[in-house]
């Protein structure tokens, strides 16, 4: 991360964490400056009907009551809210960090906002899941159930929206604090999805462009996804994958950079940054992504392939016949492969000066001194 960002985005937690460290809060964030903090089912509700919030909830706890055994009410409500359903319950964190994640999270062009609301002041209608799902856990919620409807927060912290991008790195690299982890489960997928519909439909035309060789298109549409959501490593990928395809191998480096930042563990990234080191002839950085892939992916046979070529440039023939071998008995066809990158092998030996080992001319479908013939692709 850049120094000058960075130094924006402690600001941002520093004056968050000075002002959580002033009273007993629970923290909610929003990703936009919306004009008041009310439950979903008070939103929901004409205006005639928002004082009677309580009675109308009551109507649906007793009709859901009929769906399930052994539950309380406050559970029903809870599995009600992590479901979608509509219910007088407003959600909010234990955790300023993971109110700020959802200030941040959605609408990148508009600001956001964390809300601390003294506990003292609602104490007598805030709830702790007791056995809370998956999703309830990694968020640390608390539920607050206002008679009214509606809260009015104690201290606003409004998150400017060119700092949200920056704020979504930092909590994912410093504190493990992202869309995986703050949306565990399947329904939580379904919500995060559902905040991010219209990028993540961008990002699919972007793919079909890019699959229909069309990349100038493809990095023009993955380039509007990422302005919709940041986040997006996939389009990261996809556009980095784009540019190397046209040859503007500095661009797909960056975007596969960023794609491996937000996403360590993302092994088509660490395969896809180092086979365009491999363009550039860094053949060490090559190999450390590579193996990095390999380690996330022990059968993903392409990358094994790559970084045995990779140790032939070096000269490294044991790594480079184990690797290959790997990869063709996982599939790969590594004959085809090299003759699609070389022609022959002839002309990679003259190319780089060097002379391959007889058994890895055989093995990659060269001429076998021992025989003057063609070996077989295997």
């Amino acid at each position: 991360m850049p120094s000058d960002e960075l130094g924006e985005v402690l600001e941002v937690i520093t004056d968050l964490a000075r002002k959580a460290a002033a009273g007993d809060y629970i923290f909610r964030g929003e990703p936009q400056c919306y004009p008041e903090v009310s439950s979903g089912l008070y939103r929901e509700l004409p205006d005639s009907l928002r004082g009677q919030v309580e009675a109308v909830q009551e109507v649906r706890l007793l009709e859901a009551q009929r769906f399930t055994t052994e539950r309380d009410e406050f559970e029903i409500l809870t599995e009600l809210q992590h479901y979608g359903g509509k219910t007088n319950l407003i959600d909010f964190t234990a955790d300023y960090l993971i109110a700020l994640f959802f200030a941040c999270d959605g609408s990148p062009s508009q600001d956001g906002r964390v809300l601390l609301l003294e506990r003292s002041a609602v104490e007598d209608y805030i709830y702790e899941p007791s056995r809370p799902v998956n999703r309830a856990i990694a968020q640390k919620s608390r539920f607050v159930r206002p008679p009214q409807g509606f809260v009015e927060p104690d201290i606003v912290v409004v998150i400017p929206a060119q700092r949200k991008a920056p704020l979504l790195r930092y909590l994912r690299q410093g504190h493990g604090i992202a869309a995986e982890t703050i949306y565990n489960d399947l329904h939580g997928y379904i919500r995060y999805a559902a905040i991010h519909q219209e990028a993540s439909a961008t990002f699919s035309a972007g793919q079909a462009r890019l699959n229909a060789g069309d990349c100038l298109g493809a990095v023009e549409l993955f380039s509007q996804a990422l302005a919709l959501n940041p986040q997006l490593v996939e389009a990261y990928n996809g556009r980095g994958a784009a540019y190397q395809t046209i040859g503007e191998i500095d661009l797909a480096l960056a975007d596969f950079n960023q794609a491996v930042v937000l996403d360590p563990d993302y092994a088509v990234g660490y395969f896809n940054r180092g086979f365009t080191y491999r363009l550039k002839s860094e053949w060490d950085l090559a190999i450390q992504d590579l193996t990095n892939a390999i380690n996330l992916d022990p059968d993903y046979a392409a990358a094994y392939y790559y970084r045995g070529e990779a140790w032939l440039h070096l000269g490294e023939w044991e790594q480079a016949r184990a690797d290959l071998v790997t990869a063709r008995d996982l599939g790969y066809d590594i004959v085809a492969s090299f003759h699609h990158d070389y022609e022959t092998v002839a002309a990679f030996e003259q190319r780089h000066g060097v002379q391959l080992p007889p058994d890895i001319v055989e093995m990659l479908g060269g001429i076998n001194p021992g025989s003057g013939a063609i070996s077989p692709a295997r």
